[in-house]
């Protein structure tokens, strides 16, 4: 078989010809390249040599197309205008001083909006912009510029990916809530607990939680639950009982005195959160530059 590159005209060709079959006009054609007639005529004729046969009939104030050339603009415009609009796509996410970052809410909340704070600080001309959903998946981060997803590392769409943080969870509450010692999980079972709804929350919880220290728990019928994980960190910083906290939403919680862990026991899974994007096409200056200065800040802490 040919090379694809023997089997089509000279490229260029296809541009001039394009710009005549759009205005039926090699002048109207020639103004739009910033060409001559003749230089447009030159072009054409290359284009019908190839083909072996002609694309245009010439008349003497229009040319009007052939069959052929029918034939070739129906196919011919589409192309072009394809490859204009993937050329313009990628000079703009190059030239883009702004990104868009895709994650759930709670990462958005504790553990994204800090370091993109930080970030900015150092980088005020680049606009990132936070899409916040519990509904993550793998095309929504593989369509955005970046994605901060949860999982063991394998993907069914081909990202790229850098770990970030571990997933290891403890019993959290108010820094100014007065409980006595806890030595054991089961002591967790006296206190108030705070749910998510199980309908809502996609990951870890209580039951899971105890069942890794051999404990059988079931959320009670008239346990206090939320849909949103920062409604239960609020109520949990109120003092209103105890939930689960993740290591990576509670460093500056704790350093601010909002939260403290409820015993020294924790469960981590073995997954994590990784930052991913889509392996298929190029990040755009900013959004390499926000990669590479959120990959050095997570490693520094």
């Amino acid at each position: 078989m040919k090379p694809l590159f023997k089997q089509l005209p000279p490229l260029q060709t296809l541009t001039f010809f394009e710009a005549a079959a759009r205005f039926g006009s090699f002048t109207k054609a020639a103004d739009e390249l910033c060409v001559t007639q003749s230089a447009v005529s030159k072009q054409l004729k290359i284009l019908e040599d190839h083909l072996g046969t002609e694309v245009f009939h010439r008349e003497h104030r229009q040319v009007m197309l052939t069959p052929a050339g029918q034939e070739l603009y129906t196919d011919v415009k589409v192309l072009l205008y394809e490859l204009a609009e993937t050329n313009n796509r990628i000079r703009s996410r190059i030239s883009s001083k702004s990104l868009t970052i895709v994650s759930t809410v709670a990462v958005a909340n504790y553990w994204l909006f800090p370091r993109i704070a930080r970030f900015n600080t150092e980088h005020p001309d680049v606009n990132i912009n936070i899409y916040a959903t519990d509904e993550i998946n793998e095309e929504l981060c593989r369509k955005s510029d970046l994605g901060i997803l949860y999982g063991n590392n394998e993907w069914q769409h081909p990202l790229t990916s850098h770990y970030l943080y571990r997933e290891r969870i403890y019993p959290i509450c108010s820094a100014d809530l007065q409980l006595p010692p806890l030595n054991s999980p089961e002591e967790l079972l006296q206190l108030r607990i705070i749910h998510l709804d199980p309908l809502k929350w996609r990951w870890l919880n209580w039951s899971d939680w105890f069942s890794t220290f051999g404990i059988n728990y079931q959320m009670p019928s008239n346990a206090l639950i939320f849909n949103q994980l920062p409604l239960a960190i609020k109520a949990t910083v109120q003092g209103m009982g105890v939930t689960l906290g993740w290591e990576f939403m509670l460093s500056e919680m704790m350093e601010n005195q909002f939260v403290r862990t409820a015993g020294d026991f924790f469960v981590e899974t073995g997954k994590a959160d990784y930052l991913v994007y889509s392996a298929n096409k190029p990040l755009s200056a900013s959004a390499s530059l926000f990669r590479d200065w959120l990959l050095n800040d997570t490693v520094g802490a």
